[in-house]
Order: structure tokens, then C-alpha cells, then sequence
């Protein structure tokens, strides 16, 4: 039986519950955040709990658990879990329980999910996936929020299309980032990601880093005009890593298949990873 971690105590996951006055339940008011282990160690971490603590600042939840805390009780229940070899590592901070089922009152709950992680198809990183674009744009684009109904609605859509991914527009006509990832796109040599209105994920930013080694990096605002007329496109993501895109809407991407500078990033971040696990603690 997998063992959560919620408001306070390890818990059989069955037997994980909050209160139904929660307002995270009543309003979707919460934020959380995602990673996962290789070799059972959690990649990005201090990262990852840093981004947490951005997110409920920016959407004004107050969290009385400082980092050491939090990092704490994530080891403790990857440890609790010996069963599962690698993990996915979800935190989840809610809004609290509220008497007039709106107003915080500054209790939140945080919760610790561990899970088996699933592996996405080789298919997407051997032949490249297919995404839509939509006009919209996320509420609070700087904080990972549990309110997911637009993004839901949105892979519906491309679901529809037998798309994989959602990319957002704005009214500028500028490319975003997708439902749950970031967005890169090759002109020539360089490498263009948005900056502005964007959740600015862990991955991103490893990608960023290692990028810079190969090509002239560029964050900026992107045209959609300029992502149809790419050579090559990618997103990344914590779980789905780097996924080349070969099709936007109907316009097929460079050659239609992954490219070669997609392909080096691709093994630039696997050898980060490698080196991650090679790494004593």
C-alpha cells in the first residue's frame, strides 16, 4: 500500500482524505509542484520546493512550513515507499478549510503524493508528436496552480485533433507555452523560448543551461508566425523530459520529423541526468 504524507501524518493513500470545506475543493485554491526520483533521489529538489513557495506567494497562500521542513517529510515518505522503484513526487499546499467556504484563513494543508512514474510512449521522442495552438492564457502564468480546468479543456481539444500538446496564444499573436509545458523553438541556430507570461519550469531551465553550450540562446517573446516557420520545435516538461514536435495545427514542422539540434539537446540532458545519478549524495 502507498503511503502519502497529508496535513500532518503518513497515511495508507486510501485512507487519504481533507475536509470537503477545503478551498481547494470549494474554489480550486492551492499550488503544487512535481518531480521525480532517478535512483530514488528527487531531481531538482531545493528546486522544486523553491518554486512551490514562488507560487503560493504569488497567489497569496502563506505557507507555515519553511523549506527544511518540506524537504524533510518529501524524503520521509519517498522512504516510506521502498516499493516503488522511481517516483513521481507530487506537493500539494491547499487553501484550508474556510467557515464561509471562501475567505483563507491562512491553515493551509500540505500534502505529499508518491507515485510509480509512467512512462511516456517511445513513440513521441523517436517519430516527434503533434500540437494545437489556442487562444488563451493562464490566470497567474508564474505560479503552478491546482486549478486545471482550462488546460483539461484545452488537451480535450487537441485530443480531438490527435494533438498531444496545447500551446497557448495570446492576444499579441505571441506563442506561451503549453498545458503542462514549456516551449522551444530553433530558428537557423538559435534557440528561442518565451519569457513573459510563462510558468518558467525546472526543466526549462536546465535546458536553457545546457543549451547555451551549443547554440545562441534567445528568451523572448515568440510569434506564431516564427513557430510555423521553425526548423526544428520541442517542449519539455518534469515527466515528459525533452518531446520534439513535428506539427503545429496543419503546418508540419522543418522536415516533419525530429531534428538533429532537438537530438543534442536530448542527449545533453541525458548526460545531465546520468551525471545526476553518478553524483555521491
Amino acid at each position: 500500500m502507498t503511503i502519502y504524507y497529508v496535513d500532518g501524518k503518513y497515511i495508507p493513500s486510501d485512507k487519504a482524505v481533507i475536509p470537503v470545506d477545503d478551498l481547494s475543493i470549494l474554489r480550486g485554491y492551492g499550488v503544487f509542484d512535481i518531480m521525480h526520483t532517478y535512483k530514488g533521489r528527487p531531481y531538482f529538489l531545493n528546486e522544486h520546493i523553491q518554486r512551490l513557495e514562488n507560487s503560493a506567494k504569488k497567489v497569496g497562500l502563506a505557507l507555515p512550513w519553511n523549506r527544511a521542513k518540506i524537504k524533510k517529510i518529501v524524503l520521509q515518505t519517498l522512504i516510506l515507499n521502498p516499493d516503488i522503484d522511481e517516483a513521481n513526487i507530487r506537493i500539494v499546499v491547499t487553501g484550508g478549510s474556510s467557515p464561509d467556504f471562501f475567505t483563507p484563513k491562512g491553515n493551509p494543508r500540505l500534502i505529499v503524493m508518491v507515485t510509480p512514474i509512467k512512462k511516456a510512449p517511445d513513440s513521441w521522442y523517436s517519430n516527434g508528436i503533434k500540437t494545437i495552438t489556442i487562444r488563451q492564457e493562464r490566470e497567474v502564468p508564474e505560479a503552478k496552480v491546482t486549478s486545471y480546468i482550462k488546460a483539461a479543456l484545452a488537451l480535450k481539444k487537441a485530443e480531438k485533433q490527435n494533438a498531444m500538446e496545447a500551446i497557448y496564444v495570446n492576444k499579441k499573436n505571441e506563442v506561451l507555452e503549453g498545458t503542462t509545458s514549456n516551449l522551444f523553438a530553433f530558428l537557423k541556430n538559435r534557440l528561442v523560448t518565451p519569457n513573459q507570461g510563462v510558468l518558467k519550469g525546472i526543466t526549462r531551465k536546465v535546458i536553457l543551461s545546457l543549451g547555451h553550450r551549443f547554440f545562441k540562446v534567445e528568451e523572448r517573446p515568440l510569434k506564431l508566425e516564427e513557430l510555423f516557420q521553425a526548423d526544428e520545435v520541442f517542449i519539455t516538461g518534469t515527466n515528459k523530459m525533452v518531446v520534439p514536435v513535428i506539427q503545429v495545427d496543419d503546418k508540419v514542422i522543418g522536415q516533419g520529423k525530429p531534428g538533429k539540434n532537438t537530438q543534442t539537446i536530448i542527449q545533453a540532458l541525458d548526460q545531465h541526468i546520468l551525471d545526476f545519478m553518478e553524483t555521491p549524495q
